[in-house]
């Protein structure tokens, strides 16, 4: 079964290919590593501080992102 994302996790997404830019990209100007933005922005991992740095990177409002 699929996982279903939250709405930030959608939101970071989409920021992303807005911006043109890639997860690793995104993982060097937030100081984490790709593996570990990855599952933040995947839902897969969630911890406050990283959603927050990622949200200021990507300009987006910081809403849960929960695991499911």
């Amino acid at each position: 079964m699929a996982r279903v994302l939250s709405p930030w996790c959608k939101q970071a997404k989409i920021r992303l290919i807005e911006l043109d830019m890639t997860v690793p990209q995104l993982a060097e100007k937030v100081g984490l590593t790709r593996e570990y933005t990855s599952a933040i922005v995947n839902g897969r991992a969630y911890s406050e501080p990283a959603v927050k740095a990622i949200s200021d990177v990507l300009n987006i409002t910081e809403t849960a992102c929960s695991l499911s």
